[in-house]
């Protein structure tokens, strides 16, 4: 009687014996930002080698690395084959009026011992598994797709500090320049050989470049900020930069081309086509799952006649009613959606990489024109100061010429920026890399 107890005792104990333990691992007390981005004396580092960094320090994308681990374990968990069920039933004498010298004594206990296996699980647990697969890929992809956009994040900051930094590198000796003049002018007032309206004119260029270097300042800090908080270092980490130039725009035969490998190459659209595949999985696991549900097992029992018996035992559900209609409706109205939103985002994908170059090349040829026009500008003012140091130009008109000026070098930083911006998008869209474009910009004087 005790036998069939053991054996299950023992298969039991053997089930147990794979599990795994338990460790506790609290969460840390401190931030835990890099104090440097290598070794001292790190020479500037260009676009490339800033994307690099982020991709490998971005604390977001760790967090989202952890996150596969997660998906790893379920595709795992979809290959594992369900497990048997054991049972076991017992029936032991309560009457007292038995005593333990009747030789039948033993056989009044009773036992039933049964070992079975769902069939329908064993039907699914290919297309299961494969869905299971291909959402691991789907989530791989889509991290993938997150390091991109990660990518497109750092280029785009490290044009904002550049185009920053290059803003005040020409507002800082301007202000010089124009507060040493107003100060001479003041002092040719108080001498009599200046006029007020001289005077005013030098304070009101002075105020204005003041404010444009105030907002560059800014500007610079929140680049400085944002570009160090997405490489996962400390805000006071020195984080020198190469020079930047115009980007180089790709040709439409090579627009056309990146159009035409898309789908293959764009980490999001790929990961919606493994989306799709995990769903016709799911789908075609719906449709088995329609079929009955059968379980068969066999069994082991002894009555307290002391008859021993073994048989075998079927379970079917009765497909009278659900018979899972109503799941493959839903799994076939979810692979549509999937469907229509692949096809949505692709469309977009094509829609934005021509909006993209065709913007890009309407501020590249404003940048060009701007770039000719700019060095007669630069001359006209820097005579037009000489002339007005000695009187010999009007103030007025000295002031709206070198707001002209200023409001100039701001555009062509504008359209700059704004073509980087570009850039780096249609790159991101088309999945190309987006370089530099000639030499960078040549030094200018206020």
């Amino acid at each position: 009687m005790r036998r069939p107890v053991l054996t299950s005792l023992a298969l039991l104990a053997a089930a147990a014996a794979g599990c795994a333990s338990y460790a506790p691992r609290p969460l840390p007390r401190a931030s835990e930002l890099a104090a440097s981005v290598g070794p001292r004396g790190v020479p500037p580092l260009d676009m490339n080698a800033v994307a690099t960094l982020a991709v490998l320090n971005n604390p977001d994308l760790t967090a989202a690395r952890a996150t596969m681990h997660v998906a790893a374990a379920q595709a795992f968990a979809a290959g594992l084959l369900p497990d048997p069920q054991l049972s076991y039933s017992g029936d032991y004498k309560m009457d007292h009026a038995i005593p333990p010298t009747d030789p039948r004594y033993p056989e009044y206990d009773a036992y039933g011992l049964g070992l079975s296996v769902d069939l329908q699980a064993l039907l699914t647990h290919s297309s299961l598994e494969a869905a299971a697969g291909a959402a691991y890929e789907q989530a791989r992809l889509d991290l993938l797709w997150q390091e991109w956009q990660t990518v497109a994040e750092a280029r785009t900051l490290y044009v904002e500090q550049s185009i920053a930094a290059e803003r005040l590198a020409f507002l800082a000796p301007a202000e010089q320049i124009y507060a040493q003049e107003l100060e001479r002018s003041r002092l040719a007032l108080a001498a009599g050989n200046a006029t007020l309206e001289q005077t005013s004119a030098a304070l009101a260029v002075l105020i204005d470049v003041r404010t444009r270097r105030g907002a560059a300042d800014r500007s610079l800090s929140q680049a400085r900020h944002a570009l160090r908080a997405l490489l996962g270092v400390r805000p006071d980490v020195s984080l020198p930069l190469s020079s930047l130039a115009a980007p180089e725009l790709p040709a439409r035969a090579a627009v056309q081309s990146a159009l035409a490998r898309l789908a293959e190459s764009r980490p999001d659209l790929r990961a919606l086509q493994a989306g799709y595949r995990a769903q016709e999985a799911k789908l075609r696991a719906a449709v088995l799952s329609q079929f009955p549900d059968v379980s068969i097992g066999i069994t082991r029992a002894r009555d307290v006649s002391d008859v021993h018996t073994t048989g075998f035992g079927v379970t079917l559900t009765l497909p009278l009613f659900d018979r899972g209609r109503g799941n493959i409706a839903i799994q076939s109205a979810t692979r549509e959606q999937l469907r229509a939103e692949y096809l949505a985002r692709l469309d977009q994908a094509v829609a934005d990489s021509w909006r993209l170059w065709e913007q890009a090349r309407l501020l590249d040829g404003q940048l060009r024109g701007l770039d000719r026009r700019l060095p007669p500008l630069r001359a006209s003012v820097e005579s037009a100061r000489r002339a007005f140091q000695t009187g010999n130009f009007p103030a007025a008109s000295y002031l709206t010429l070198v707001e002209s000026y200023l409001g100039a070098e701001a555009t062509r930083l504008d359209l700059l920026q704004d073509l980087w911006s570009d850039s780096i998008a249609l790159a991101t869209v088309l999945g190309t890399q987006v370089e530099p474009g000639g030499p960078g910009a040549t030094d200018r004087a206020p």
